[in-house]
């Protein structure tokens, strides 16, 4: 399984961790942390992955493609 994929994401996404930290109501401190890797809470991913718009699976690097994700 591979690490999160969350710092990934957000620089593709174009988000600073200040900007993804407003959209998904999680500190951007939290979001760092989860960024070097300490584990994201249930409530934590169901955010992020709202704002990014990625499912759960590709996020936490279950899955290696995710259809939904937009690359704007």
């Amino acid at each position: 399984m591979k690490k999160n994929r969350l710092k990934e994401i957000r620089e593709l996404k174009k988000f600073s961790q200040n900007e993804l930290s407003k959209i998904s109501n999680i500190s951007q401190a939290q979001i760092s942390r989860y960024e070097k890797s300490q584990q994201m809470t249930e409530d934590s991913i169901v955010k992020l992955c709202k704002a990014l718009e990625i499912s759960a699976d590709y996020l936490l690097g279950l899955i290696d493609d995710d259809n939904d994700m937009k690359k704007d």
